[in-house]
């Protein structure tokens, strides 16, 4: 028989194809499906659980753990006592080989531990550096009254003693406050008239120095270090260096020195005195630790604040962190007053002896209160040989700039510089021989403050009006309270403005039409343009009742102002302000004189503005 010729060109393997394709197709579906069948038994026969993991088996072990630990919670009532003693149980696992003393005990060691050689302290920066910008008016010496040739104001002593009121006799004083040489009186107290206000923006840098990290550094370094001083080994501040930039922050920022010196004259020459702060002494650098050259340093860490005319700093002069330290204080104070009110009350000391001093005092130290210790772990004073003022954990940093210009953007950063406490040791105790050489150290720059934008002095304000005022009012008008500086007067005064959405906050009493005013007070501009308002601008708040009413709805304005930032307004922030200068908003008289060149009517007492609408 005759084989069949194979060929391989295209169409036989075509025809090839056609014919025996889907036998191809088949075969390789069963090899797969073959080796799925295959794995499935392999999985069955390898993979089956042991007897361990059955679960009976599992079920028996869950049971047995739980009988294991009831009986370790529920133990016998009573113990089960030994066959034995538990010393002969133990004495054969012990043996009588005592070690002979060595002879000449005593020359076996050093008297004294080795002592190291002495390093360069770390000084640590002025941590959470912040400032806050503002305008103040401040009591300042008359234009024709010159400084004294030798300091007029002693910056030193201002944190120490508060300034004397004039006619007060020497007497008793609070228990922050130290008796003090008296002052002279062309120092601190202001003319018995009353000193003359300028309004003056400022900004006020304050930060955190690290008191008692820094204490611990020098601990660290020299506790175990030879030539130890003890006036030597704790730090002490001689000034510091704090740098300004002008601007927004950028690649093209350029930080300037302030030059404290020249900043030293500018507050001797106007300011009449210092404000009385007695709670910052516990809140300062103390005097042992804070060694500065007046010629050099002539300001504090702690910058005195200017006084006021129309009010005090309060808490504003302060960093936050202090803020939080004195309502610590305060609310730590008050609990301690209530438990010794109620041991009194229950007779549990009949005599009115504190308990903490029937131990010598050796309780814990009262919160802001400083004491005197010789704890190891803070280091040592340089005046008290190892006894330091302790107090909160950090110290203030303050300092208000006065040379600012409204509008302009400014930040702060700062350097501390410390005495060097190797200055002229001997080289036999330095790990470095050049370290003795230089009298100051520094520490790092600080981190910058935000930037701070100084305001114009013009303070916008609103507050719900009643019933009867709204009713007044015409639609779509909106009743706006401008706080800004009087003219020819050195204080701040309030004028009223009626204004719509996109309209400008601007008083000029010349616009006032005859029956409809739409201005109180004195000529001001500044420029804001109001964009929108929210909340409930008539007061809904019942007096003539003594049921409990819903708060009203606050009412909340934006401006934008012309460097293109936008001002939140709310009732809430403006009510100190408008109570507090309430009283110059201008009066009868003075509305009457006003309407006779401008048409204004005389205002109501009962709102700001009382002309019936039309």
């Amino acid at each position: 028989m005759k084989l069949p010729k194979v060929s391989f060109n295209k169409a036989a393997l075509l025809a090839f194809l056609v014919r025996h394709g889907e036998k191809f197709i088949a075969a390789v579906f069963g090899l797969v499906a073959c080796s799925l069948v295959w794995g499935g038994i392999g999985a069955i026969r390898s993979l089956r659980p042991s007897a361990k993991q059955e679960p009976q088996a599992v079920v028996a072990d869950a049971a047995a753990a739980a009988e294991h630990i009831d009986a370790v919670k529920n133990p016998p009532a009573e113990p089960q006592a030994l066959g034995k003693k538990l010393a002969d149980s133990v004495g054969q696992w012990r043996e009588a080989n005592v070690a002979p003393a060595a002879p000449h005990a005593m020359f076996s060691r050093p008297l004294f531990g080795e002592l190291s050689r002495r390093s360069s302290p770390d000084i640590l920066p002025i941590e959470d550096l912040r400032a806050v910008s503002g305008v103040a008016v401040l009591a300042v010496k008359p234009s024709g009254e010159k400084a004294a040739p030798s300091r007029p104001l002693d910056l030193d002593d201002a944190n120490t003693a508060p300034p004397a009121r004039p006619g007060q006799r020497p007497g008793r004083r609070g228990p922050a406050q130290q008796e003090q040489p008296e002052q002279p009186a062309e120092a601190f107290a202001p003319e018995q008239a009353g000193p003359r206000g300028k309004i003056v923006p400022y900004v006020l840098v304050t930060g955190l120095i690290p008191f008692v990290k820094q204490l611990q550094e020098y601990h660290q370094r020299f506790d175990t270090a030879s030539f130890h001083n003890a006036s030597l080994d704790t730090p002490n501040w001689s000034g510091y260096r704090l740098e300004r930039a002008e601007g927004p922050p950028g690649p093209g920022e350029t930080w300037t020195p302030i030059d404290i010196k020249v900043a030293a004259r500018r507050y001797g020459a106007e300011w009449v005195g210092f404000q009385s702060e007695p709670a910052l002494l516990q809140v300062v650098l103390p005097a042992m630790q804070e060694n500065r050259d007046p010629a050099v340093s002539p300001i504090p860490f702690s910058t005195p604040m200017p006084q006021l005319t129309d009010g005090s700093w309060g808490f504003n002069a302060l960093h936050p962190w202090f803020v939080d330290f004195f309502q610590r204080d305060a609310a730590e104070k008050s609990s301690k007053a209530l438990a010794d009110q109620e041991r009194a009350n229950t007779g549990a000391n009949i005599f009115g002896v504190d308990e903490n001093s029937l131990d010598g005092g050796s309780g814990p130290p009262r919160l802001g209160v400083p004491v005197m210790t010789n704890d190891p772990e803070l280091g040592t004073d340089s005046a008290m040989a190892g006894q330091v003022i302790l107090g909160p954990e950090y110290r203030l940093f303050r300092f208000i700039d006065l040379d600012v210009k409204p509008g302009q953007t400014y930040r702060y950063r700062v350097k501390s510089v410390c005495w060097n406490p190797n200055l002229n040791v001997p080289s036999r105790h330095l790990v470095d021989p050049t370290i003795a050489t230089q009298a100051t150290l520094e520490s790092p720059e600080s981190a910058p403050t935000a930037p701070v934008v100084v305001t114009d002095g013009a303070r916008l304000l609103v507050q719900p009006l009643p019933k009867q005022a709204m009713k007044r009012l015409k639609p779509g008008l909106v009743a706006v309270q401008i706080l800004g500086e009087k003219p020819n007067a050195g204080s701040l005064a309030l004028r009223a403005l009626l204004m719509e959405p996109g309209g400008l906050a601007n008083v000029d009493p010349l616009q006032n039409r005859r029956g409809e005013p739409r201005s109180q007070g004195d000529a001001i501009t500044t420029n804001r343009v109001l964009l929108d308002v929210r909340g409930r601008l008539e007061d809904r708040t019942e007096t003539r009742t003594t049921k409990p009413t819903s708060p009203p709805e606050p009412v909340e304005m934006i401006f934008l102002r012309p460097d293109g930032r936008c001002d939140v307004v709310s009732a809430a922030d403006s009510q100190l302000d408008i109570e507090r200068y309430r009283a110059t908003l201008p009066s009868d008289q003075a509305n009457a004189a006003a309407g006779d060149r401008a048409g204004q009517p005389p205002a109501d007492g009962d709102s700001t503005f009382d002309t019936p609408r039309k």
